[in-house]
C-alpha cells in the first residue's frame, strides 16, 4: 500500500540555501570556484540530476551547467544557466589529446576571469590527470572540492530537516515490513525484495545499498543478500541506505530474532548492544568536540566486542553521499578540532559480536543534533522481546 508523503518543505528555498552554504564554505577556504563532475555534488548545488555533465560553481553568483546535447533540453527546463560541455567525459577516460586538454584548460581560465576570480584557486573532484594538468598549466592552482561540499552539507537546511523527518517515516515503513515478513524458509534475497518494494511504496527515490544478513552471515557482516534461507532461532539483520527526496540518504540498521525461544546468550547480546546504542546516541549534542564524543562512547564497549565495533564509526554524518562528515572513528587518536553542530544528521552505529563467533547484533540509529538530547528521526522498531 502506498504511503502518503505530505510536502512540508520548500523546494526553491532548499536549492537556494544549499548553494549559499557551499559558497560560504568556499569563501572560508579561499576558493574562487569549483568544477564538479561528481553527480551527487552536482545535484547538491543545482538541485537536478545531470548525468555526464560538469558544473562550474563561482564563489559568488549562479553555477554554470555544462550539459551534453541529449540532456540539455530537460536540464534547461529546471536550470537556466546551461552551456555545451567544455570537454567530452569519454575523452577524459580515454585520455584527452593535447589540443583538447589545452582547450579545456583555457575554458576554465576564461570562466574564472568571467566571474572575477582569475587569481584564485579552483576546487575539483572527479577529474582526469590530463584535465587537471591542463588547468594547472594556465597558472590556476588546483585543489580538492570535497572539503567545501562536505562541510556545507553536513549541516542541514531547514527544508532538509523536514525531509529527514519524512525519511524517518519511510524507514519506519520499510523496516517494519521487513520485520513482519521474517519467518523460517524466506531467503535473504526475498527479504531484500520486500524492503525495496516497501521503500518505493513509501515514496523513496531509490536504494543506494541494502544489506540483509541471516545467521552466520551476521558475523562477519556479509552485507549483500544471498539465497540463504532464514532459520528458526537465529538473528537476521538489515542495514538500509535509502535515498529520499532531493537525493538525501538515510542509514539505519536493525536486528530481529526469528522464532520464540532465544538463548540466554542471544538475550544478553541484544540487550548489551541496545543499551550501548542508547548511551552513545545521547552523546551527540551540539557544541561537543568530536574527541569528547568518541572518548565518552568508547569505554562502554567490552574488550571482546571492540575489534568488530571499532571497524565502524561511533557515528557518521548522513547526507547525499554514502556516509558524510564527520566520521568519528574510534581507532583514530584525534577526530580533529571540530565540534557537533545543530541540524547535523548523524547515524550512530553499533555492532556487537566477537571475532570467531557467528552471532552478532547490528543496530544503527539516525538522529538530528540539537542543543539538548538528539532527536531520533524514525520510529523504526527494535525487537522489544529482548527489552522487557
Amino acid at each position: 500500500m502506498t504511503m502518503e508523503v505530505p510536502q512540508t518543505w520548500d523546494d526553491a528555498r532548499l536549492k537556494k540555501d544549499r548553494l549559499a552554504r557551499v559558497q560560504a564554505e568556499m569563501k572560508e577556504l579561499g576558493l574562487g570556484a569549483l568544477y564538479l563532475n561528481d553527480s551527487v555534488y552536482q545535484r547538491y548545488v543545482t538541485g537536478i540530476k545531470m548525468p555526464g555533465g560538469g558544473v562550474f560553481v563561482p564563489v559568488e553568483g549562479e553555477p554554470v551547467a555544462f550539459v551534453r546535447a541529449r540532456d540539455a533540453g530537460y536540464v534547461a527546463m529546471q536550470f537556466p544557466n546551461v552551456r555545451p560541455p567544455l570537454y567530452n567525459r569519454s575523452d577524459v577516460r580515454d585520455g584527452l589529446d593535447e589540443g583538447g586538454a589545452k582547450r579545456f584548460g583555457q575554458g576554465i581560465a576564461a570562466l574564472m576571469s568571467e566571474h572575477g576570480v582569475g587569481g584564485a584557486p579552483i576546487g575539483v573532484d572527479e577529474m582526469g590527470a590530463s584535465a587537471i594538468l591542463a588547468v594547472a598549466n594556465t597558472g590556476i592552482r588546483v585543489t580538492e572540492a570535497d572539503p567545501a561540499i562536505q562541510r556545507a552539507w553536513t549541516v542541514k537546511t531547514q527544508d532538509e530537516v523536514e525531509i529527514y523527518k519524512t525519511i524517518g517515516q519511510q524507514y519506519t515503513h520499510a523496516v517494519t515490513r521487513f520485520r513482519d515478513s521474517l519467518r523460517p524458509g524466506i531467503s535473504e534475497n526475498d527479504l531484500a525484495g520486500i524492503v525495496v518494494n516497501a521503500w518505493y511504496e513509501a515514496g523513496g527515490e531509490d536504494i543506494a545499498q541494502l544489506n540483509v544478513c541471516a545467521g552466520e552471515h551476521m558475523n562477519p557482516w556479509r552485507r549483500w543478500p544471498t539465497q540463504r534461507e532464514v532459520r528458526d532461532g537465529e538473528f537476521v539483520g538489515i542495514d538500509l541506505h535509502g535515498r529520499g527526496i532531493h537525493g538525501l540518504r538515510g542509514d539505519g540498521s536493525r536486528t530481529f530474532f526469528v522464532g520464540d525461544r532465544p538463548s540466554a546468550e542471544q538475550r544478553d547480546l541484544y540487550r548489551q548492544a541496545y543499551d550501548y546504542l542508547q548511551a552513545a546516541t545521547s552523546e551527540f549534542r551540539a557544541g561537543r568536540p568530536f574527541d569528547d564524543v568518541v572518548a565518552s562512547a568508547k569505554p562502554k564497549v567490552p574488550e571482546k566486542y571492540q575489534q568488530q565495533q571499532f571497524n565502524l564509526n561511533v557515528g557518521h554524518g548522513d547526507g547525499m553521499g554514502s556516509s558524510g562528515y564527520p566520521h568519528l572513528d574510534p581507532r583514530k587518536k584525534s577526530q580533529g578540532s571540530d565540534h557537533l553542530r545543530v541540524n547535523q544528521v548523524i547515524s550512530v552505529e553499533c555492532f556487537w559480536g566477537e571475532v570467531g563467533s557467528p552471532t552478532a547484533v547490528k543496530l544503527e540509529e539516525m538522529v538530528l543534533v540539537s542543543e539538548g538530547e538528539p532527536q531520533r528521526l524514525s520510529a523504526v522498531p527494535f525487537d522489544d522481546r529482548f527489552l522487557r
